[in-house]
């Protein structure tokens, strides 16, 4: 069933042919399809908390950036020129007519930005579509603050569950990581996985890999080498499950910091509208005695 699902490639994720995959090679498809289903549930309940956050702080950084365009190029020349036309001595805040010179030279030479842009994110595509800047950007995702380590458990957890699957099927731990190694398209992991597969043909230990990664937490590793002492089917069960109240102590922080810096950048672009567009605004129409009150 794979086969097809890889030809239709444009339909079926990577992750689900993969799991199906795993799951008829070590002849275990019944729970290959409970593992994708439940994924699937996840991974959607995650995307809905994340957007839940995201998307309204999203857009209220962008209206106010708007605003503070608009509010530029429109709204503050016309107070400017009411207050050439009084003859009066008030100025524009300092900041206000910067602001507005640092539009004007944008819009003049829009070309020069937008090039600037575009350069660099062609660079860094050229960059990422290389092997070795791949490999450092698959890095990065696994050392990412706030999702580095959320990314790294999902991935690392979806790799022991297929490694479960084979070897209660009967495969050697090597046939187990060859097969796995599906399940996950990080280059980071699948390199670590080839490592210990190369370490199990020359006689070596298969975790020393994922250990000297830096990347698992000391308890996973100690738990699988216990696993290879006594019964490492029965061992990674249990390591499935810390992981999982750990995927989930990892994203319950992450609900918890996301909105903290969304409101961060929404506040600081909220009182730069207030200094470069509603302080000229208060000055017009309400004179300087209000400014100078509160200053």
């Amino acid at each position: 069933m794979y086969t097809t699902m890889e030809y239709y490639s444009d339909i079926f994720p990577y992750i689900y042919i993969n799991m199906i995959k795993v799951g008829e090679l070590s002849g275990s498809l019944t729970k290959s399809l409970e593992q994708a289903v439940k994924y699937l549930d996840e991974t959607t309940t995650r995307s809905r908390q994340v957007k839940s956050i995201v998307l309204p702080n999203v857009g209220q950084f962008i209206a106010i950036l708007v605003l503070l365009v608009i509010g530029t190029l429109y709204v503050l020349p016309s107070i400017k020129d009411v207050f050439a036309q009084m003859g009066s001595s008030a100025e524009l805040p300092g900041i206000t007519l910067w602001f507005m010179d640092f539009l004007d030279l944008t819009m003049k030479y829009w070309y020069i930005p937008t090039s600037i842009i575009v350069g660099i994110v062609v660079i860094i595509v050229t960059y990422i579509n290389t092997p070795k800047g791949k490999y450092n950007w698959h890095y990065f995702k696994y050392k990412a603050p706030v999702f580095g380590r959320l990314v790294f458990g999902i991935d690392f957890s979806r790799l022991m569950r297929a490694m479960l699957l084979n070897l209660q099927n009967g495969m050697r731990i090597q046939e187990a990581l060859e097969v796995s190694k599906s399940v996950v398209k990080n280059y980071v992991m699948l390199s670590i996985v080839e490592t210990s597969i190369n370490n199990l043909l020359i006689g070596g230990s298969w975790i020393e890999p994922f250990e000297n990664s830096g990347l698992c937490k000391s308890m996973e590793i100690e738990m699988l080498k216990i696993g290879m002492q006594t019964d490492l089917p029965e061992m990674m069960e249990k390591l499935l499950d810390y992981m999982d109240v750990d995927i989930q102590q990892s994203l319950n922080k992450i609900m918890k910091v996301l909105p903290e810096i969304s409101y961060l950048f929404v506040g600081i672009l909220l009182i730069f509208l207030v200094v470069v567009v509603l302080v000229p605004c208060i000055q017009l129409y309400m004179g300087n005695w209000l400014i100078e009150a509160l200053t």
